[in-house]
């Protein structure tokens, strides 16, 4: 695989690990009944990016469920809480979110880096060859 092509790959990656922090983010507050103990909605099932190396050069990922994928949390007025008052929360620490977040911004903005100065080889090339 060439250099543009180990970069688009970095560029996926970054979106699908930037996608994985966004959703998690968005539904850090959201709450549902602890598993097994009735019926009602369920926590939201946080994901993260699961990444790995292509032999051919790049990268490639999938999204995998966090596990665990709750946290108990204690709120009797909730409409999702048990006999004792516990309610699910997904397993979301939004500070480490933040942190994947930007990190995930700067490998992309690393891989465009690459794609840029890719073409700008290739031109300088032809310019000289042409």
């Amino acid at each position: 695989m060439d250099a543009v092509g180990i970069a688009r790959s970095g560029l996926e990656a970054s979106m699908l690990r930037l996608t994985a922090s966004a959703s998690n983010i968005a539904n850090a507050q959201s709450t549902g009944v602890v598993p097994g103990s009735g019926t009602g909605a369920a926590a939201y099932q946080p994901v993260r990016a699961d990444l790995s190396s292509n032999v051919s050069g790049g990268v490639q990922g999938r999204l995998v469920a966090v596990d665990p994928a709750y946290r108990l949390t204690y709120d009797p007025a909730s409409m999702h809480a048990n006999a004792d008052g516990m309610i699910a929360a997904p397993n979301v620490d939004v500070t480490d979110e933040l942190v994947e977040t930007l990190s995930a911004k700067l490998a992309f903005q690393t891989n465009l880096k690459v794609i840029a100065t890719a073409s700008e080889l290739e031109r300088r090339s032809l310019d000289l060859w042409g």
